[in-house]
C-alpha cells in the first residue's frame, strides 16, 4: 500500500524545456552536419572496435578450448602439412559444427552429431577457413566451395558479445560528450557540439544515457530520424533521454587591436610683439 501513497505525485510542468538563457537563439546543427559527423565517427570506432571484439574473441576460445585455439592458429597462420592439417580440421570441427559455420559438407555436420572428430577431420580435409567479423546485423555470407566461415563474433559468448562489440563505442560517447567541449571528434571536424540544455555539464552516467539511446534508432528502423526535421529544436530520442540539444560552434571574431588615439597637435603660442 505505501509503495504507491507515501511519495508526493509528480506534477504537470507548464513548460517542458528550461533552457539556459545562454544557449536561447544559438544556430542548432543541421542534419547534414550530424550525419557526416556520425559517418566520421564511425569510421575512427571501426578498426578499435574490431580489434577490441577480436580480442575478445581469441581469449575466449582459448580459456574455453586451447586445443581449438591452436587449431586455429595452425589453419590460419600456418603453412601445415597433410597431416598437420588433418588433426587441426579434427580439432577445430566442433567448434565449427557448434557455430553452424556456413560452408560446411553434410558429411561434417553427421560426423559432429556423431561426436567422431576422425570422420569430421577427414570431411574437412582439403577445405579452406575463411575468417570473417560483422558488428551488428548482417546478411547470411555464402562462401566460395569448398570453404568454410568462421564467425569470429560468434566466439564470443553471447552475455559479453555486445559489450565486446559496441563497448569501445559506448566509451567514446560517453567520455567525450561528457568533457568540456562536448565533441567527439566528428563533431569537433563538423564544428557542432552537445549542450545540456540547463546549462549543466552532462555527468558520465547521463552521457552514458545519452549513447545507449542511440539504438533506439536502429530500433525504429530509422523513423526517429523524422525528429531532425519535425522538433523544432532538432532533438532526437538520445536528446530527449538526457535533455540535450545539438548546436553549431560560432566562431568568435577575434579582437580587434585598439586603435592608440591620435594626439591633436599643440597650438603654437605667438610671441607678443612690441609695439
Amino acid at each position: 500500500m505505501g509503495l504507491f501513497t507515501s511519495r508526493e505525485p509528480r506534477r504537470l510542468t507548464e513548460e517542458p524545456l528550461h533552457v539556459a538563457p545562454e544557449f536561447v537563439g544559438r544556430p542548432l546543427a543541421t542534419p547534414t552536419r550530424r550525419a557526416v559527423a556520425f559517418a566520421v565517427d564511425y569510421v575512427v570506432l571501426f578498426v578499435p572496435a574490431i580489434l577490441v571484439a577480436l580480442a575478445a574473441a581469441v581469449l575466449s576460445l582459448r580459456m574455453a578450448d586451447p586445443g581449438a585455439y591452436g587449431g586455429f592458429k595452425t589453419l590460419i597462420l600456418g603453412h601445415p602439412t597433410a597431416e598437420e592439417s588433418r588433426a587441426a580440421w579434427g580439432a577445430v570441427g566442433p567448434i565449427l559444427v557448434h557455430l553452424e559455420s556456413p560452408g560446411l559438407p553434410a558429411a561434417a555436420l553427421e560426423a559432429g552429431e556423431a561426436n567422431d572428430r576422425e570422420k569430421l577431420a577427414e570431411a574437412l580435409q582439403g577445405y579452406d577457413l575463411m575468417v570473417a567479423m560483422a558488428i551488428g546485423e548482417r546478411e547470411e555470407v555464402k562462401p566460395p566451395p569448398h570453404t568454410v566461415l568462421l564467425q569470429v563474433e560468434k566466439l564470443i559468448p553471447r552475455p559479453f558479445r555486445a559489450l565486446a562489440l559496441f563497448g569501445v563505442a559506448a566509451l567514446y560517447f560517453t567520455l567525450l560528450h561528457a568533457s568540456r567541449r562536448g565533441q567527439t571528434l566528428g563533431k569537433r571536424l563538423l564544428g557542432i557540439r552537445v549542450v545540456q540544455l540547463a546549462g549543466e555539464p552532462l555527468s558520465l552516467f547521463e552521457s552514458f544515457e545519452r549513447a545507449a539511446a542511440y539504438l533506439e534508432i536502429p530500433a525504429t528502423l530509422g523513423l526517429s530520424l523524422v525528429s531532425l526535421w519535425r522538433d523544432p529544436n532538432r532533438r532526437l530520442p538520445h536528446d530527449r533521454v538526457v535533455h540535450t540539444a545539438v548546436l553549431r560552434v560560432e566562431r568568435q571574431a577575434p579582437p580587434q587591436p585598439k586603435e592608440a588615439p591620435i594626439a591633436e597637435p599643440e597650438s603654437e603660442e605667438k610671441e607678443p610683439q612690441a609695439g
